[in-house]
């Protein structure tokens, strides 16, 4: 059964599924900021996943979570690094 690749899947999610869903979540570029070098884990937390609905499932809850936070007055702007990308993965 063919899949997509990690480096297809990010591709994917950078230029695709993560600007859709930031816009829908009412979040600008400067307020979510992903670095790069996180992208392997938000593509892959928990295993090998043919699809991109799971991907899509991801960014929505990271992007969700981090338009909370803003709600909330906890933060301005979020950086998503490779230090603190598991404290905004959501958990399944």
């Amino acid at each position: 059964m063919p899949s997509y690749s990690d480096d297809e899947k990010i591709i994917i999610a950078k230029s695709y599924v993560y600007p859709n869903i930031r816009k829908e979540a009412g979040l600008s570029s400067a307020q979510l900021q992903i670095d790069d070098d996180v992208w392997p884990q938000i593509v892959r937390p928990l295993g090998f996943d043919s699809g991109i609905r799971t991907l899509e499932r991801t960014v929505n809850g990271i992007c969700r979570k981090v338009a909370r936070m803003l709600v909330e007055g906890k933060s301005q702007n979020i950086h998503i690094t490779t230090v603190n990308v598991k404290e905004f993965l959501p958990t399944w």
